[in-house]
């Protein structure tokens, strides 16, 4: 039987690769807790009851869940998608703004929270 030997240079490269490719994304904490540094009073609202509140089903495909979140007194609807991929493609088609694999519905027409998201959370409209 014969070895092939690996060279370390292409195996470091070859791992290297591999954890460069791996996409950022935001856990629901982590965009919640980079919202409240930029506006200590946003907050999550929680729906009523099961039939009020965001839903995925208002949504394209690959939405993972959907939040509305209070910011300056006005709300917005955060949407968690699987990848950067689909938010982009979210925030195409309802002319949203997205933040990695997040789409932020309910904030283009309004100057504030406009400025809010693309100043302080830096996302972005494709």
């Amino acid at each position: 039987m014969t070895r092939t030997k690996v060279s370390p240079l292409l195996l470091c490269l070859s791992i290297l690769s591999a954890a460069c490719t791996k996409e950022l994304r935001y856990t629901k904490e982590e965009l919640l807790a980079r919202t409240q540094a930029a506006d200590p009073t946003a907050t999550v609202i929680l729906p009523r009851n099961m039939e009020e509140g965001a839903s995925c089903m208002s949504y394209t495909s690959g939405c993972v869940s959907a939040h509305t979140v209070k910011v300056r007194q006005l709300e917005l609807i955060a949407v968690e998608f699987m990848s950067t991929t689909e938010a982009i493609h979210a925030a195409k088609k309802y002319r949203g703004f997205y933040l990695r694999n997040w789409f932020l519905d309910d904030v283009s027409g309004e100057p504030s929270l406009e400025r809010f998201v693309v100043e302080k959370l830096e996302a972005k409209k494709p």
